[in-house]
């Protein structure tokens, strides 16, 4: 029996039983639909997850510290040295496409009778935007070369963490990027009931700066800093001993930029087993990956469900066409058909029955995941189909169906032709 005759064949024998037929293939849809938009839902969360991540920070940056509180000596906190060569030997791994050393010390910032406490935090200024930093306004400082120039990024609510330190009243709106403001690390020139700070009664320095930018909120745990280039600070901080806690030439962290996400397990590895303690947001992806990969699985179960009472449905059809179809069997088989061609008659029934509820099932599956978007858009995440999902529940639908439809096949091929023919 030649192939074309085998699928007109089949496609006649389920026309001719429209209704059962299309009950049988309702069933494949509703199946198809509910584990496609299950596993729409999870692809969307898992979506949503990652998608909060690198609105947190760059997925291919490492964290850089020199405590690590992750080595092999009983959970004992190891210090290692984060200086200039180390640096160096960083930036030489591979995979590692940039290294920013940075130092951090806590100052004061005053403009007439206004005063605000900051956190400096002194960065390579030809990095700052390989590594994310934003500004919502203005410029970065210049690459500090000496002088008595220094320039400033205020962060995103140093402006309006001024005070009037004779009331201690918000000073909101009364401070601008145009006002004057003097740097000084010495708490006893901005608060007279502080007392002189450190072990000398001189008070200390203060210092002219110039803001040149703001920091952007969008940068996340950088956005309330204020960035200085990391040359002026590192001369600033060595002038002002008495009232910073400063290790001369041993950065506070760095951070790493990788070529690839799939660098970052690698050089975390490598920065490590150098004695570094190392943190990416990939550690924290991998946990929520964990998560998202379970609740996608237990969404798949619930939809497998409904596939697997379709598959239930097919198998009963099956059966219930050898029995009205006996004597037709029978005489197929007394004219000589070959029993390969009567498995491959209800096979192709059976792969009708998969095709058409799959296509139709995926039609219904866009139809309900559109609905759902509209609902759970709100709360942040939507379901996703993505091509490789919609060509997958069609291709698994005829699967299921033909699977399904092999036992009845099967028992099909095994009737007696004398019996089947006496059948009425």
């Amino acid at each position: 029996m030649r192939f074309s005759d085998l699928l007109s064949i089949a496609f006649l024998n389920l026309w001719r039983r429209k209704l059962r037929t299309f009950l049988t293939i309702l069933g494949m849809v509703i199946g198809v639909a509910a584990i496609v938009v299950m596993i729409s839902l999870g692809l969307g969360i898992q979506e949503s997850v990652l998608n909060s991540f690198a609105g947190a920070g760059s997925l291919t940056t490492i964290e850089v510290s020199s405590y690590n509180w992750n080595n092999a000596t009983g959970g004992n906190v190891q210090e290692t040295r984060l200086d200039d060569a180390a640096i160096e030997t960083i930036a030489s791994i591979t995979g590692v496409k940039a290294v920013m050393p940075m130092q951090e010390v806590y100052g004061f910032l005053t403009s007439g009778k206004y005063a605000a406490d900051i956190t400096l935090l002194g960065v390579d200024m030809s990095n700052v935007e390989e590594f994310g930093f934003i500004l919502s306004e203005g410029e970065f400082p210049e690459e500090y070369s000496g002088g008595s120039k220094y320039q400033i990024v205020f962060g995103n609510m140093t402006l309006a963490s001024f005070i009037n330190t004779d009331t201690w009243a918000s000073a909101v709106d009364k401070i601008t990027l145009d006002s004057r403001f003097k740097l000084t690390f010495d708490a006893s020139v901005v608060y007279d009931d502080y007392g002189s700070s450190g072990a000398t009664t001189t008070e200390g320095k203060s210092y002219n700066i110039e803001p040149v930018g703001v920091m952007s909120e969008n940068n996340n745990e950088f956005a309330w800093y204020c960035l200085v280039d990391i040359n002026a600070l590192d001369k600033l901080a060595k002038q002002n001993k008495e009232y910073l806690s400063y290790d001369e030439g041993n950065y506070s962290q760095a951070y790493v930029k990788c070529e690839t996400i799939d660098d970052v397990e690698k050089v975390k590895s490598v920065i490590s087993e150098m004695g570094y303690g190392t943190y990416s947001l990939q550690d924290a992806v991998a946990m929520a990956q964990q998560q998202t990969d379970q609740i996608r699985y237990l969404l798949a179960a619930i939809g497998s469900v409904s596939l697997l009472i379709a598959a239930i449905g097919i198998m009963n059809t099956m059966m219930m066409s050898i029995y009205e179809r006996t004597k037709e069997i029978g005489i197929i088989k007394v004219l000589g058909c070959k029993m390969s061609n009567i498995v491959q008659m209800f096979l192709a029934e059976a792969a009708y029955i998969g095709l058409f509820g799959g296509m139709l099932g995926l039609a219904a599956s866009y139809g309900l995941s559109a609905l759902l978007n509209s609902i759970t858009a709100v709360s942040g995440f939507v379901g996703i189909i993505p091509p490789y999902l919609a060509i997958g529940a069609v291709v698994f639908s005829i699967a299921v169906a033909l699977l399904s439809g092999i036992y009845p096949a099967l028992r099909a091929m095994r009737l007696s032709p004398l019996t089947a023919i006496r059948n009425e």
